[in-house]
């Protein structure tokens, strides 16, 4: 029942109001959580892509390597073609 007291005020304000307050307090909290929540999920998108970038620069870093391997390869080839040529050809003259 919702007798008033003395005063005239109804006897369930007090309880409403301290109701009210602890709810406005519990989303306050859930609403820090949240943006918490969020900013370690933007985090964990960055940590992603940071490994991502990683990975993508190592193959790169390999294909290089790959590239560097067989221009040495070729000019390697390239040089003993030229040198079997040069000493197997009799000179003109």
């Amino acid at each position: 029942m919702n007798a008033p007291s003395s005063d005239g005020t109804p006897l369930l304000r007090p309880y409403t109001e301290h109701a009210e307050h602890h709810a406005h307090t519990a989303m306050r909290e859930r609403e820090r959580a949240a943006a918490d929540a969020a900013a370690g999920l933007a985090r964990l998108a960055q940590i992603a892509a940071q490994q991502q970038v990683a990975a993508a620069q190592a193959r790169l870093d390999a294909a290089r390597a790959q590239v560097d391997a067989a221009d040495t390869a070729c000019l390697g080839a390239a040089i003993r073609h030229w040198h079997h040529h040069r000493t197997a050809t009799p000179p003109d003259g």
